[in-house]
């Protein structure tokens, strides 16, 4: 796939998952984990990643950040800066890394 074709991809993922938040912050306290989409470059990839909305604001802070699962890291753009049995934080890198900050909504 096109790299500019995965960067839409992370994009979108990462848009929808800041839906996701607003809508618990209404249902559920901060501690309790919530299904996010996956933010990997894969675009068929639907799978769902558990995580506090504390833990997804943590990853949020760092616009270069995005939360993957456990094999869904792409070496050629981003490396793991955290991981846990649940999900891996992933930093993006070069040409990427600039996209994901002209992107970022906050």
């Amino acid at each position: 796939m096109p790299r500019d074709a995965r960067e839409r991809n992370e994009a979108l993922f990462r848009e929808v998952n800041e839906r996701i938040e607003d809508v618990s912050t209404a249902l559920a306290p901060d501690d309790v984990p919530t299904q996010f989409l996956c933010e990997c470059d894969d675009a068929e990839c639907v799978e769902k990643v558990m995580a506090t909305r504390a833990e997804y604001e943590a990853i949020r802070a760092v616009a270069t950040h995005f939360v993957v699962l456990p094999g869904h890291v792409d070496p050629d753009i981003e490396h793991v800066v955290q991981d846990s049995e649940r999900f891996f934080v992933v930093e993006k890198e070069g040409r990427a890394a600039n996209e994901a900050q002209e992107d970022d909504p906050r």
